[in-house]
This record gives C-alpha cells, sequence and structure tokens, in this order.
C-alpha cells in the first residue's frame, strides 16, 4: 500500500517540487493551499483549500486525510511583508505549526512531520558557517516566529516523542520563486535587458517596474547568502522523514555569494555588464539584514546522505533562461 502524504503550501516553490518528487516516489499526495484557480484533483494529486491558521479546519483536514507524512511548508515568508504584517506572520508561522503539532500528538502520534525552519532564525550568527547548534537570534518577525516553531518542534519531539523532524534551511531559489525576492528581481532584469526591454510590466514589491528605465534597483550589494535550488531542498526534506530518528538538520551549500557576485553573474551569462543596469536604493537597504549566512550542512550529508548537486552558476543561469523564455512568452505576437 502507497504511504499518504500532506503537503502545506503546496501551491508554493517548495511545494511545487515537493509534490512532484512524493508523486514520482508513488506517495498519495494530498496539497494544500489557501486558494484554489481550480479545484479537486490536479496533475495526480488530491487538492485541498482553505487557510492554514485556522486550527477547526485544519484539525478537519487531518481527520479526514490521515497522512503517514506531513509537510508544512506553509509560510508567510516574504520579508518586506512580515516586518510589516507581523501579527499575520506570526499567526502563519509560530501558531500554525503548534497547532498542527498539538493534533498529531492526539490523533496521529505515528505521523512523521517536517517543519521547515529558515536560516532567519540566526540572526546575525557569531560564526563563519552556522550548523544546528549555532547561537540563535533572530533580528526579524519571521525569524523570530520561525524560532518558535523550531523550539515547539523540539519540545514535542522530547516530551511526547513526536517525530517532526526540522530542516534549518538557507535560500534556495528556482524559477517558480515570486519576483518579489532579490534572486527573481535580478534574473528578471538580466532577462529584460537582455531582450532589449528597458521598462518592464512586471512589478516589484514597492509597486515599481522591476526594471524602470534600464535601471534595477537593490538594496545592500554586500550582504552575502548561502544560495541553493529548490529542487534539490525539496529532496532533503524527504530524506528528513526516512531517518530512524527525528532531528534538526541545516540544509544549505556551505558556500556564500553576495548580491552583487549574484548581479555580475546574472548579467555575464546574457552577455551584458550588471554595473550599466544596477544601482542601489537606500529605500531598500533594511539595517535589521543580516550580512552573511553560510550553512554548515555536514550532518545532512553524513546522517541522511544529502549533498546540494546544483551549482550556483548552473543556478543563476537556470533562473535567468526561465525568465526570457516568460518574457518571450508573454510578448505580443
Amino acid at each position: 500500500m502507497s504511504r499518504c502524504a500532506l503537503v502545506t503550501g503546496a501551491a508554493g516553490q517548495d511545494g511545487w517540487y515537493l509534490t512532484r518528487l512524493l508523486h514520482d516516489r508513488g506517495y498519495e499526495v494530498h496539497a494544500h493551499a489557501r486558494r484554489a484557480a481550480g479545484g479537486g484533483e490536479v496533475g495526480g494529486m488530491v487538492w485541498h483549500f482553505g487557510d492554514i491558521a485556522e486550527a477547526a479546519q485544519i484539525s478537519r483536514l487531518l481527520a479526514a486525510v490521515r497522512p503517514d507524512e506531513i509537510y508544512n511548508l506553509a509560510s508567510f515568508s516574504r520579508p518586506r511583508d512580515a516586518i510589516e504584517q507581523p501579527v499575520a506572520s506570526s499567526i502563519v508561522n509560530a501558531l500554525g505549526p503548534l497547532q498542527l503539532f498539538d493534533f498529531a500528538r492526539h490523533h496521529l502520534p505515528a505521523c512523521r512531520i517536517f517543519q521547515p525552519s529558515s536560516s532567519e532564525i540566526f540572526g546575525a550568527a557569531d560564526s563563519p558557517l552556522q550548523d544546528e547548534n549555532t547561537t540563535r537570534r533572530p533580528a526579524s518577525p519571521y525569524g523570530i516566529a520561525k524560532l518558535f516553531a523550531h523550539e515547539m518542534a523540539a519540545f514535542y519531539r522530547r516530551r511526547f516523542d513526536l517525530f517532526v523532524a526540522c530542516g534549518i534551511l538557507f535560500n534556495h531559489e528556482s524559477p517558480r520563486r515570486p519576483l518579489q525576492y532579490v534572486s527573481q528581481k535580478i534574473a528578471h532584469a538580466a532577462a529584460a535587458v537582455s531582450l532589449g526591454i528597458m521598462t518592464t510590466a512586471e512589478l516589484d514589491e514597492v509597486g515599481r517596474p522591476v526594471v524602470d528605465n534600464g535601471k534595477l534597483r537593490l538594496g545592500n550589494l554586500d550582504v552575502r547568502r548561502d544560495f541553493g535550488f529548490a529542487g534539490d531542498y525539496a529532496e532533503a526534506m524527504w530524506l528528513a522523514l526516512q531517518a530512524d530518528s527525528a532531528d534538526d538538520y541545516v540544509i544549505g551549500t556551505g558556500q556564500s555569494h553576495s548580491i552583487r557576485d549574484f548581479c555580475e553573474m546574472a548579467f555575464a551569462h546574457v552577455g551584458k555588464d550588471w554595473r550599466t543596469y544596477v544601482e542601489v536604493d537606500p529605500a531598500l537597504l533594511r539595517p535589521i539584514d543580516s550580512l552573511v549566512t553560510v550553512a554548515q550542512p555536514e550532518k545532512a550529508a553524513q546522517k541522511l546522505g544529502w549533498r546540494p548537486r546544483t551549482p550556483f552558476k548552473a543556478l543563476v543561469a537556470m533562473l535567468v533562461d526561465a525568465r526570457i523564455a516568460a518574457l518571450r512568452e508573454a510578448a505580443p505576437r
């Protein structure tokens, strides 16, 4: 008999890759999202729609599906949105997971749960590489809410022997990312200028064209992040629930690249000099940004056999090529 998995937040980037991985491995996949373009069964998966933060609704869903594995990917994750709406962010990122853990404790004690944490729980890290034992001092509403869920997962694991594995996920990108994320803005800008588009119809998070009169406006170019491919990270999520016991795992590449590096590589991919098209906008600077995040993923390698497969250069090229294809598809015929 095939195993049954429930994936919350299934319409997002991570859910897209994970649901397909589970489907390919023969699971009965139930996918949950806040809203639907359609209903019923889509792509071999059973879809459910509603608000993950509503306890009664999620309880009914879990009671009906009774999954063997739960991947709780529902998240309020856009940094600017989380800062401007800390209550909404905390309800989804902190209380949502707690409600799920507590239902499982009482009604699905054998169920295995994957809870995604974030490198944002570390804040301004006190070590050059961040592992499972790095001091946690989050500096944003998103990071604080994620740390609450992370600690509650550990509590339910210790106190009630619930199988809750946490993946402390560093930045992971793909063509499925919305344009509000810096990786996609850079890829979109490089794609646009390569096609001769100097002002784009697509808007950034503050309502301006992503590329306006040939310029992409960004914040701090010296911020460094550990960028990986979301498809690789979906495999790590699955592996975490196949282990003999539940644990916490840092999931990242172990390498960092600055926003400047990202710009240089993206524009070079289309034969352009990034310095012609990118400028710093002081309004986009975030004073509480962690300047450097770099994963130390050795525990995941040793205990799960997981290592990232997609190099940074290939990831950037993938994003730019996908945006070129999207812009060509959208062009008037």
